[in-house]
């Protein structure tokens, strides 16, 4: 799921874009050499780099440097906000009622072959989102795009070669979104991987995730699913038509497994071999304190970002459809221990919202009103009220060192109130697609969301809300199965009036929170340590706070 910064405010619903910047040397944009090869640690390999498929935050960084979007967001640390850019637009303007928007392309696109980029491909790209085979995408097509009862372009011809007729291309540069409800900030929807272009031709299904064709400066050399990603310079990506990438590095080589413990002494060694290093995973607990010294200090980036992690009550399990029992687990969860567990007040901090503070929207929890580390004795109470039994809840997270040790905490803080927690790892590289399947999916489950761009409507029915196909099934992010308020998001849903759809989820927020769906955890404080050759070196909250590659450069490119 992409992020944005509440920084652009109201601005996206601005009928022409006007938006972009005058393109610069990208080395004088970044201060660091062109050139040279710069290597990234990755415990997790991605879960996916189809644009149809890509809705998490690590995936989605990687997959800027090789797929762009119609338009697209660029954080700017000196002012400390991220800026929406139109990427493959050149404008964009709606009808009054907001449920007609065209885009109309740059000239000089093109793909990594040397074939230019065709409305006709942004609109393909959009209906594979419609296939079941792209179910962890973003939902938004499927939700926005007024063509009932279409399934993709794998079923029936592609609709016996219509496609989904909400999308219209009058020519060659022209896309014309129909909507089925007025989206004011459908700018903000338009920056989704699934509005990144997919030449038919080159379709191969779910097989296309090894291989994305590229418009972005990169292209994949080779991937080894869980080994290595090695991306070059794509020669046929213009620096001219694009706003966002400075493109610095010749090449990237992404290498996935290893021991996380093991990359921080490398990059604090920071040996030859480790110079033009970084690591997505960031720095581990056991290891800040050497960010502390001399040879290290000055190359610590240190970031938070808009993300929120909560821990979600699965309704569609037995035993939590009891809200007492969920309360109970609201109450006897120390959040402070469970902070710990991600390494401390430094890499981590007791939130109580998955709204952000920044957004408009966002208000302090006052209905449980529970202290971050729990009330022991209200979770009692709620738990003999329950008639709960001692039975086993399973308990899934990520398998990283730190999301169990949180888990841990937070077994032993449920434990000390009399609820049994047994933990079940999940892989990284598919933890979340895990969760989504209904009859694979834990008990109580981990998750964080980013929202996509600042809007409730991001937030709310996507973590609360129901599915956009399926009648009576939960949104695929929505882990807690929660059905709480689905009437009312329905009716806001239809609001064209951008204040009063941000008042009525804020609302709704707060009444659906009322019965326990989930618990709100923490934010991340994310540290980075990298190699004394890599300059630009940033933690773009819009991506979740990880460094941002699209900047990334060497001090020497030798």
């Amino acid at each position: 799921m992409a992020i944005v910064s509440m920084a652009l405010g109201g601005s996206l619903v601005a009928c022409e874009g006007d938006d972009s910047t005058d393109s610069v040397d990208a080395s004088q944009a970044a201060g660091g050499a062109k050139g040279g090869t710069v290597t990234a640690y990755s415990v997790n390999d991605v879960e996916h780099l189809d644009p149809g498929r890509n809705f998490s935050v690590d995936s989605n960084m990687i997959g800027k440097l090789i797929t762009r979007t119609l338009i697209d967001y660029r954080y700017d640390p000196k002012t400390k906000k991220v800026v929406a850019e139109k990427d493959l637009a050149e404008s964009y303007e709606s009808s009054p009622d907001l449920k007609t928007w065209t885009f109309r392309l740059k000239d000089g696109i093109k793909y990594e072959d040397g074939t230019p980029v065709r409305a006709a491909d942004v609109k393909y790209g959009v209906e594979r989102s419609f296939s079941a085979d792209m179910s962890e995408g973003a939902p938004y097509g499927r939700e926005y795009l007024d063509c009932p009862g279409y399934e993709g372009p794998y079923v029936a011809g592609n609709n016996g070669g219509k496609g989904c007729t909400a999308m219209e291309v009058p020519d060659d540069k022209t896309i014309v979104f129909k909507l089925n409800r007025p989206v004011a900030t459908f700018v903000g929807t338009a920056s989704m991987r699934i509005f990144s272009p997919v030449p038919q031709a080159k379709d191969t299904k779910t097989k296309y995730d090894t291989h994305p064709v590229s418009t972005g400066p990169y292209k994949i050399e080779s991937y080894a699913r869980k080994r290595q990603l090695v991306l070059v310079r794509n020669d046929q990506w213009d620096q001219k038509t694009d706003p966002l990438r400075t493109a610095l590095p010749d090449k990237f080589i992404f290498t996935f497994g290893g021991d996380e413990a093991t990359v921080d002494q490398r990059l604090i060694a920071d040996g030859a071999a480790d110079r033009s290093s970084v690591s997505l995973s960031g720095v581990q607990p056991g290891n800040i304190a050497k960010t502390n010294q001399a040879s290290v200090k000055d190359r610590v980036v240190d970031g938070a970002d808009i993300c929120r992690r909560y821990i979600a009550f699965n309704q569609q399990k037995p035993l939590l459809k009891n809200q007492k029992l969920r309360e109970a687990l609201y109450y006897g969860l120390d959040r402070t221990s469970y902070r710990d567990g991600f390494g401390g007040e430094r890499l981590a901090a007791v939130v109580d919202s998955i709204i952000p503070p920044e957004m408009d929207g966002y208000r302090p929890e006052e209905h449980f009103k529970a202290p971050p580390e729990g009330d022991p004795a209200k979770a009692r109470q709620l738990l003999a009220d329950s008639g709960y039994q001692g039975e086993k809840l399973v308990f899934g997270t990520g398998d990283a060192d730190v999301a169990v040790k949180a888990a841990e905490a937070a077994q032993a803080s449920w434990k000390a109130v009399g609820i049994n927690v047994d933990i079940r790892r999940i892989p990284g590289d598919n933890y979340f697609s895990t969760q989504q399947q209904d009859s694979a999916a834990t008990d109580l489950i981990t998750a964080g969301w980013c929202y996509d761009w600042p809007s409730l409507a991001t937030i709310v029915p996507p973590v609360l809300g129901p599915d956009s196909t399926a009648q009576g099934k939960a949104a695929q992010n929505n882990y807690g199965r929660s059905t709480a308020g689905w009437e009312q998001m329905a009716a806001l849903a239809k609001e064209s009036d951008q204040q009063k759809l941000e008042s009525g989820l804020s609302d709704l927020y707060v009444e659906i929170m009322k019965t326990a769906p989930l618990v709100p955890t923490i934010q991340d404080l994310n540290v980075y340590v990298v190699g004394s050759n890599i300059s630009n070196a940033v933690a773009d909250p819009n991506a979740g706070g990880f460094l941002d590659l699209t900047q990334i450069g060497l001090k020497k490119a030798g």
